[in-house]
Order: structure tokens, then sequence, then C-alpha cells
């Protein structure tokens, strides 16, 4: 059987969002489930209402707030694994987000779902029973789809996978759709329509689980 999903928090604005969401729809079978935060003040209350295996963090998001909701929640919780994704373009910024407590960097120009798994799975920060089991499976054993596909637990977790990043790369191009047209566009309405059924998707898919 396959591991849980790693259940990653990303907190940052629209570009580095469609980014994400189009990396892991492009890796359907890497086993990662990603939550939105809507602005920094919702990165510790979140943290602390839920289990979470990982914060990846846009810091050219808000002005580059994101440096400063990285030190605290390094703070709070020193444990976790924190992904500063960036452009290495901008002078000195990997150098920072260091400084403030990332973990590893990640660039959004070449960021890959296997890159992220990685991050996460080889932070050194992360010391929870979860992130260790999936440590010392994944030096065991490489993924093999043909192998996987006799078990039907494993087909159903890859399938849920696939659905969960599909769905992440429609909410992401629908919130890009949304901002583009102008609010009186009768296109707003089917935009709309699209966001409300991927919300129910992903509600049926939690409640499934």
């Amino acid at each position: 059987m396959l591991d849980r999903a790693i259940q990653i928090l990303f907190l940052g604005e629209k570009p580095a969002w469609l980014r994400l969401s189009q990396a892991l729809g492009e890796a359907p079978e890497v086993t990662i489930n990603v939550h939105r935060l809507q602005s920094p003040a919702d990165a510790i209350r979140t943290l602390a209402a839920g289990r979470w295996d990982a914060l990846a963090v846009d810091m050219h998001a808000w002005s580059f707030q994101g440096l400063m909701s990285i030190k605290k929640t390094r703070v709070e919780y020193p444990d976790i694994p924190i992904i500063a994704l960036l452009y290495p373009s901008v002078q000195d910024l990997e150098k920072k987000a260091k400084r403030a407590g990332a973990s590893q960097c990640l660039s959004l120009k070449d960021l890959t779902a296997d890159a992220l798994y990685g991050a996460v799975l080889s932070d050194p920060t992360a010391k929870g029973s979860e992130i260790s089991n999936r440590k010392a499976r994944s030096r065991e054993q490489a993924f093999d789809i043909q192998r996987v596909s006799s078990f039907s637990g494993a087909k159903n977790e890859i399938i849920s996978h696939a659905l969960n990043n599909l769905l992440c790369v429609i909410n992401a191009n629908a919130d890009i759709l949304a901002d583009r047209l102008p609010g009186t566009d009768p296109g707003m309405h089917s935009v709309a329509e699209i966001k409300k059924a991927a919300r129910r998707a992903a509600e049926l898919m939690r409640h499934l689980k």
C-alpha cells in the first residue's frame, strides 16, 4: 500500500499557486495534497487546527511578506519543514529565506511535484513519525506503477491524488479568469459555476476518504 498523501499548506498569491497546481497536475502519481491559505494571518491558525506535513511559502507574495510568515511559523513550529518557493533572479532572496527559517528553497521556474515531495521527505527538521516513516520507506522502494496496479487500494489512492491535483489546476485557472474578466462579463457566471462544482467535488472526495 502507498503511504498517505503528504499534506502541504501553501501560502502565496495566484501566479505561484497556478505554477504549483500545474506542477502537481503534471505528476498525478506523486502523493501530495495541497491546501491554499488565503493570507499570512491564516498560516499559524491553520497549522494549529490540523495535521500538516509542511508549509510552502511564495516568497514574492504580498511584497515579500512571506519572510515574516516564515519567521513566525519557525518560532511556533520549529520542527515543520518550510519550503520557500522563489525566482532565483531576485538577488539574495534565497539567503533571506534561509535566514528567516526556511528549510529549503525551490525555484518556481523549475518546480516539479517530485522536487517538492523530495524536499519535504529529505528535510532535516521533519521529526514527525509519519514523515520519518515515509523517509525510511522512500529509501527502500522506488515507485513502480505496474507493481502498484495489482493492489486495488493503491489504485484508488492514485486516482484520488490525480483528481485532487486536477481540482487544484481547475481552481487556480478559475481564479485567474475571474481576475481578468470584468464583473459584468457573462463569463463570470461560468467561472463561478466551475469553482462551485470543483468545491463540491473536493468536499465529496473528503467524505469518501
